[in-house]
Formats: C-alpha cells, structure tokens, sequence
C-alpha cells in the first residue's frame, strides 16, 4: 500500500514567535513533530510574498521561471498591473509529477491556485480564488457536496471583518474559517483515496498582519497546532511535511518609499484638480479633529468647515506652519492633498509594483518617451539608487533601513525574467514596512524623519526566514543546521515516492532530513512553456479579490 504524506503550510510561522510557545508546552502537536523528526529554517524567495514563495513551492523554481513576482503581474511595455492567478505560474506543478507517478492528491486553500486544473484527486481553491466564481475546486462535484453539507463556500474571511476594527471578531471568524477548511480537507480525502493530501493554513499570516498584541498572534498560533493536531487524526499520514512560505516579524510602522522616491526626483505624481484638493483636505482634517484633537459634534465641523475656507487663502509662511502642526498627527498630509495617487509617466523613471512589496520598476513602457530610461543608463541609475538606498537608517536605531537592494539578474534566472521587477528591495529584517503609497491610517506619535510613520494597518509583517519539520517513517531526527529553500520542498516530496526530480528545479533534495540515504533520479523538466498568461478574471471577481488584498494590507 502507498504511504501517505500531509503537506502542512502553516503560513507565516517561524521560531521566534514558536520557540516560547513550544519551551510553554503550548505547541503539542508541533512539539510532537520536532521529537519525531528533522527541522530547521526554510529561506524564502525574494520578495518574501505569498504569491512569490507558493509558485517556488509548487514548480521547484526560482521566480525567473514560473513568473510570479508579486501578487500583481505586469507585461513589459505596459504600466498596467493585473491580478496573479493561477494561469500566470509558468510550470509543472508537483502533483502533477506526483499524479504521473501513479500518487493521487487533494489540494486545501493552495494559494492563487485558482482557476483549478485537472488532476488524480481534488482541488479546493481558497487564497487568491474570488467566493463570485463558479469554479472554485475540482472536480465540480466537490463544490456541490460542500454546499449540500455546509452551505455556502467562502474562500476567504469576510473582507469586512477587517475593516469593522475589531481584532477579537476577526480573530474568532479566522480561527472557524481555518478549523472549517480542516474539517473539508479531512472528508474530501477520505472522498477521494489521496495519498498526498496539501492544506494551507494561513490563521498565522493573518493574525500576524491584523492583531495588535503578540497574545492574540500566539492564540492562532496554538489553534493552528491544534489543526494540525486534528489533520494527523483525521488523514494519518506516514510522512509529514510542515512549513512556511515565509516567516514574520512585528512592525513599528511604515517607511514611505513612495515619498522618498517622489522627493528623489525619481516619480511625479500627478496634481489633484482643485475639487480633489478640497475633498481630501476635508478628509485630512476629520482625521486630525476627531481622532487627533479629540473633537466631535457641531463644534467640529464648524471649525473643519472654516478651516477648509482659510487653509487654502493662507500666506506662504501661515501655510508652512499650519501643515507642520498638521503632519504631527497625519503624517505627509500636505503631499496628499497636493498630489493624486496616479503616476505622471512622462516625468517618472521609477515605479513600483504593490503597496508593501518593495519592487522597483525602470520606466521603460515606452508610451510617454520622455519618462523613459533607456537601456544603457539603467546600471548607472541601479547603481545610483542602491547608494542612495543604502543610506537610509532606523530613525531609533540607526542601523540600515535595507538588507539589500537587488538588481533581478542578480535574484532570477530563466525566461521569465523579462517580466521582473528590476530592483528588489529586502527590507524583511527591519521593523519598518517598506510601503507604497501612503496609508491613510497612518499617524505620529515620535518624531520620525520625513518618511517614517507609526501605522495601524498592519501590525506585523513578513520576514524570508520561516520554518520546516518533517517527520514519519522516511524521515531521520534532529535539527538541520543549515536554511534550505521554499524551492527545495517539492524535490523532497517527489523524492519520498521514489519520482525523478525535474532537470529544470532549481530546488534540490533535502537529503539530510532523509532517515535513509539513496541516489537522487531526475526526469527531464518543461519543454518551453509560453509565458503569456491564461485566462484573467472578471471584473467582479478581480474586485472581490483586491478587496481581500487591500485589508490585509497588500494592495491600495
């Protein structure tokens, strides 16, 4: 008979946030792996992005060949960004490979795995899939019998939970939704015979972006072990395969890239119309009235309304220190009222990709020439920016803002690269978001520099170092000592049933988590896959997707 494997994402994780959980006795089920088997640190890709790290685990390759680099993907010679889907990943995906070596799979809440694709087994989309579509798992069975035994299938947490401003309720409707996900992960196996069954559970991720204090984070930590404990029930698996696409850390707030850039010289945006101008400094000064000053009723919005009239007639030097008085409680006030959150092209050599993930685009689309850069000045302008870049420090600390600035030759290899970013930023060891554009929500409470603000969209953020443990009966025990990689997983899964490895993974075998040591056997790998996505979503669905994104901090 087959042995049967349980692939574990348990998004987000990494020790610093388990070890005093585990020394607390609060992880038995985690502790219990670690007892049993080998573990370690799992690097992930850069950027650290779900989307990203997900398509390394699933192809074995690094982002230069399956394409994805972010949660939005973009054409070269277009400024327009659209949603990652399933259809982008360029690649064979492990089950695949698992199927043609006779394996079947079942597939949980794989994220952007959605539109599904066909295979020995069943898929159920979760992250990344929009509740709006029709083909939210396969085979189309699957849904059916989810609605005819609970209702109803969402793939994701109401967006709206996010944004009510209540932690608890938010966490109370995460930790159902993910013990839901478990219970249909667990039936549908047993449904469907898998022999390799693959859950994310992404409660910690969650958690860790949206809780503000370090108990609530270590209260969906200790439910998801007991998920865990509750999938090596229900699947009984021989192996077990747990990590995380990426780990985590606690922000202070948000670095501003957006503004550096702009005061750089390196972006314009374009001027808000002067019925803009009025509406947002209306805007600007509620916030500062209510939630800064304490104000409210008549009394408010007598003194906003005067003010709306005066600010604008004001002097030059009357103006410069009212908005300094302002920007203490809404940081970069001004820039927002002045300029719109659209690009003026014609005058930019630089944008970025989404709000958090710290990628860099040359101008080079081409539609407003003046704004481009042309082939033979990007090193210069690479090299001018990572000096820049380099300078930047931790107004508390004074330690480098950035671990590094990576130009995509030196991150990507493969055919995909054409699509890449053309600078990475790693900023996933600092306690500061790097963060384009600015968020409303922020506020100062010290005196930061210019383009550091306290923020309370995201509490926490991710980090590359997460975790790995594996055990059962192929697996040997004992700490790893060195990181091995997200792309390394799925060499490791084939290896277990005996599949040749792809020639094209860039991952390789992590035989020192092997209790016994044989030769590794490699199948030739993808034959040329076109780069060019297929299929996209509808507006319904997209809009239903960014929602989920934009609460959870990742888009604007």
């Amino acid at each position: 008979m087959m042995k049967k494997t349980l692939l574990v994402g348990l998004d987000a994780a990494c020790w610093a946030y388990l070890e005093p959980l585990l020394a607390a006795g609060r992880l038995p089920n985690l502790q219990q792996l670690l007892d049993a088997g080998a573990w370690g640190t799992l690097q992930s890709t850069l950027p650290a992005a779900t989307p990203v790290a997900w398509a390394s685990i699933i192809t074995g390759k690094n982002p230069g060949k399956h394409g994805i680099f972010d949660m939005m993907w973009r054409r070269p010679g277009s400024y327009e960004l659209a949603m990652t889907h399933a259809g982008v990943r360029r690649g064979t995906p492990f089950w695949r490979r698992l199927n043609e070596g006779g394996v079947r799979v079942g597939l949980v809440n794989v994220p952007f795995s959605h539109p599904p694709t066909p295979l020995d087994g069943f898929v159920l989309c979760g992250f990344g899939a929009a509740g709006a579509t029709t083909d939210l798992a396969y085979p189309d069975e699957v849904l059916g019998w989810i609605e005819g035994r609970f209702g109803r299938y969402e793939p994701v947490v109401n967006p709206r939970l996010f944004r009510n401003g209540d932690p608890a309720e938010l966490l109370a409707a995460e930790i159902t939704h993910q013990a839901h996900l478990v219970t249909l992960a667990i039936e549908l196996a047993e449904q469907y015979q898998v022999q390799t069954l693959v859950i994310n559970l992404m409660l910690p991720d969650h958690a860790n972006h949206k809780m503000p204090n370090m108990a609530q984070m270590e209260q969906a930590l200790c439910h998801s072990d007991a998920d865990v404990g509750r999938l090596l029930e229900g699947f009984r698996p021989d192996n077990v395969m747990l990590i995380s696409d990426h780990g985590s850390r606690r922000l202070k707030g948000d670095f501003v890239l957006s503004a550096w850039l702009r005061d750089q010289g390196y972006a314009t945006w374009q001027k808000r119309a002067p019925a803009g101008r009025a509406s947002t400094l209306n805007w600007m000064l509620l916030q500062w009235l209510q939630v800064h000053q304490g104000w409210s009723g008549l009394p408010e919005k007598v003194i906003r309304r005067l003010l709306c009239e005066v600010v604008p007639r004001l002097p030059a030097r009357a103006a410069e220190r009212f908005w300094r008085r302002l920007e203490k409680g809404v940081p970069l006030a001004y820039d927002h009222v002045r300029f719109s959150s659209h690009l003026e092209y014609s005058r930019t050599r630089l944008f970025f990709g989404n709000r958090c993930s710290g990628v860099l685009y040359f101008n080079q689309a081409g539609r407003e020439p003046r704004g481009v850069v042309p082939p033979d000045e990007r090193h210069a302008l690479a090299a001018e920016l990572r000096e820049q870049l380099a300078r930047i420090e931790d107004p508390d600390s004074g330690r480098p803002l950035l671990s590094g600035v990576y130009a995509r030759e030196q991150l990507y290899s493969g055919p995909a690269v054409a699509y890449a970013p053309d600078l990475v930023l790693d900023g996933y060891s600092s306690p500061w978001n790097i963060c384009t554009p600015y968020r409303r929500e922020a506020k100062a409470e010290k005196a930061f520099t210019r383009y550091f603000v306290e923020s309370r969209a995201n509490y926490g953020w991710h980090s590359r170092d997460g975790i790995f443990a594996f055990a059962g009966v192929d697996f040997a025990t004992g700490r790893v000592a060195n990181d091995r990689h997200v792309m390394d997983v799925p060499a490791t899964l084939l290896h277990l049933y005996g599949i040749p490895v792809p020639k094209d993974y860039d991952g390789q075998v992590m035989s020192e988590t092997l209790a016994e040591q044989r030769a590794v056997s490699f199948q030739p790998g993808d034959a040329g896959d076109a780069l060019f996505p297929n299929g996209a979503y509808s507006a319904e669905e997209t809009e239903e997707i960014m929602e989920h994104l934009r609460v959870l901090g990742y888009v604007d």
